[in-house]
């Protein structure tokens, strides 16, 4: 069992940095493009408290108090060509839970402590982007009742560039345990 607060800053900025960090080494599996050091979490998270002036961060926390996920909500704006009253909407823009977090029903809670702030905020919708290839977030947000809106595509154009070996040696990687799947379910 869970319980989901707001978070307690600066207490909490430590273990929100290794969350960004942590979900960024788990996409970059997904999509190679994902820094992952410090200094790249120290400037997201900067740039999460400018967006939450109009937002919140929630915590989740075990029975014993400690953090084992955070969600992040802000207001965003679409295009003028979205009707007014939908124009404005809440943006669900982190959500991570940690090893220990996970299976307990900690994120349905955090995407309902971000729906329960947006609704008192007045906002008709909530988004959420996820990487095409996180079937795990993407089963998470389905269950939530959220459907799919927009499908963005990428083509790359030009080669990548060559990581130098000081990128490559910021935090190490840990290979991540991948279940195999029969070929045709590939």
């Amino acid at each position: 069992m869970c319980t989901i607060r707001e978070a307690r800053l600066p207490n909490d900025k430590p273990v929100i940095l290794d969350y960004i960090v942590a979900l960024q080494r788990y996409e970059s599996f997904l999509e190679p493009n994902h820094l992952i050091d410090h200094a790249m979490a120290e400037e997201y998270f900067a740039y999460l408290l400018e967006r939450t002036q109009k937002g919140a961060i929630f915590m989740a926390e075990d029975e014993a108090h400690r953090p084992i996920g955070w969600a992040v909500v802000y207001e965003e704006q679409s295009e003028a060509f979205i009707r007014a009253d939908e124009r404005r909407f809440a943006y669900l823009a982190e959500l991570f839970l940690s090893e220990d977090g996970r299976g307990s029903g900690s994120g349905q809670k955090l995407i309902k402590a971000c729906e329960d702030w947006a609704m008192a905020n007045g906002y008709a919708t909530m988004r959420i982007d996820l990487l095409t290839r996180n079937a795990g977030a993407a089963r998470a947000y389905a269950k939530a009742g959220y459907l799919p809106y927009c499908h963005e595509v990428k083509k790359r154009l030009l080669p990548a560039r060559e990581e130098t070996l000081e990128e490559l040696n910021v935090i190490p990687l840990h290979p991540v345990r991948a279940k195999r799947l029969p070929l045709s379910a590939a």
